[in-house]
């Protein structure tokens, strides 16, 4: 009888400030929304990648010069043939190796030779992307090259992004092939003499020169991106709940108007 009689009052809500859940949810609420918003953005940029290489890669093959100076966008994924004048065109004693390159899960590299295109002052070299070779056992054995020849397919790329390299390494100058870390095309430049054009040619896998070719345009699919953007903006959206709850009475609010509910 005495608990029929009871009067179920309702609290009301108030705020009660905990300074240093305040600052950790000033820090911390602007990196996880800013973080949320930067892999929603790489998302849309990935997208914008995929899309111009499905336009441009079933197109018919161009002549390179006459793309060689257009714009970067007009040069993105656009199919080329180049046609050497002669074998002194393709520098096949001056090959960089690409390390740290994976597949299948074995460690290889991306072999890239230089060809050379104008003449005089004009003259620039083309690093053409071959495809991927495995790694020996033995890291100081470098594989071997079959050399580059011929007419050359391919499509132009560069890479949307900068490799991160945990430090900048040397080049040395007589050693060929070349193993390198990213393409760097200032150095590049210096060891060939002569200026590099800033796309690569990637070359298809069905030409005769091109060794395992199955390109990855980028390397986080946008999905990806996508879910990390989501796991950000969910950790955005609990440290506000978390904050509001550490300053206020808001879990005494919710049981008082359960148990006057029951």
């Amino acid at each position: 009888m005495v608990g029929e009689l009871q009067t179920k009052h309702t609290i009301a809500f108030r705020w009660h400030w905990n300074g240093k859940s305040l600052i950790f949810a000033l820090v911390f609420l602007p990196l996880t929304t800013g973080l949320g918003f930067w892999q929603w953005h790489r998302a849309e940029e990935k997208s914008a990648i995929l899309r111009a290489q499905e336009a441009k890669l079933g197109a018919e093959p161009v002549d390179f010069i006459s793309v060689v100076d257009k714009k970067s966008e007009e040069q993105l994924f656009t199919v080329v043939w180049f046609e050497p004048n002669s074998e002194r065109d393709i520098d096949n004693s001056r090959t960089f190796l690409l390390d740290n390159r994976v597949r299948r899960g074995r460690m290889g590299y991306e072999v890239l030779t230089p060809i050379s295109f104008g003449s005089g002052a004009g003259q620039q070299w083309l690093l053409v992307n071959r495809g991927w070779l495995p790694a020996g056992l033995d890291r100081s054995q470098l594989p071997s090259i079959p050399p580059l020849r011929g007419t050359l397919t391919g499509y132009l790329y560069r890479s949307p992004g900068e490799a991160i390299v945990l430090k900048r390494e040397s080049w040395s100058q007589n050693q060929w092939p070349l193993v390198i870390q990213a393409i760097d095309l200032d150095k590049v430049s210096a060891h060939l003499d002569a200026p590099v054009h800033p796309f690569v040619l990637r070359l298809q896998g069905d030409r005769h020169s091109a060794l395992e070719a199955h390109w990855q345009v980028v390397n986080v699919m946008p999905e990806k991106h996508i879910g990390y953007a989501v796991q950000w903006f969910l950790m955005a959206v609990a440290l506000v709940v978390l904050t509001v709850y550490a300053n206020s009475n808001l879990l005494a609010v919710w049981r008082s108007r359960r148990q006057r509910d029951e």
